[in-house]
């Protein structure tokens, strides 16, 4: 079944300046240890910074997200390592007490809104991460008056995708 629009969570009600700023702290600590995956382009220091700071508000919305739904979730990433993460960024607890690992992957859109992300886009999961459910979060540019505007919460989305073994223990 294709996602739409309706599917997706919007990010506007998520995001705080408390939580950009956590990110933002984050950024700081783990910037100097983001190395380039063999299977992305090369990027500047502030290419690195912009990413990292997407992934981060894109991994606290989420959690702020299923906590808000009753959910016990919590990061599984140390800010503080300097080595790379397990695969996935977050610890959702399934019914029977269980941990379910969750990746949560962030991109930018610079040429579709809102409602065409969803039919237009795949997720970017990398089949070898460790993970039972795949949050993908969109940040889009908004074309306003003719210029193009940066990114922001007002126009993020996040759709989910799991596997059907991890949804009959949830």
């Amino acid at each position: 079944m294709p996602l739409t629009a309706a599917d997706a969570v919007p990010l506007r009600d998520l995001v705080s300046e408390a939580l950009i700023q956590t990110a933002a702290v984050t950024c700081a600590r783990l910037l100097p240890h983001v190395r380039d995956r063999a299977d992305l382009h090369d990027r500047d220091p502030l290419e690195k910074y912009h990413n990292l700071l997407m992934g981060e508000i894109a991994e606290l919305a989420v959690i702020a997200y299923l906590v808000g739904q009753g959910k016990h979730a919590l990061s599984a990433v140390d800010k503080g390592a300097a080595t790379p993460d397990a695969g996935h960024d977050i610890l959702v607890r399934r019914r029977d007490g269980t941990a379910a690992k969750c990746s949560v992957k962030s991109s930018l859109s610079y040429r579709h809104g809102i409602e065409a992300i969803p039919g237009q886009f795949r997720p970017a999961f990398n089949r070898r991460e460790p993970r039972d459910i795949n949050i993908q979060v969109y940040f889009h540019y908004q074309f306003s008056t003719g210029q193009l505007d940066v990114d922001s919460v007002l126009n993020g989305i996040f759709a989910v995708w799991a596997f059907d073994r991890s949804l009959k223990r949830q």
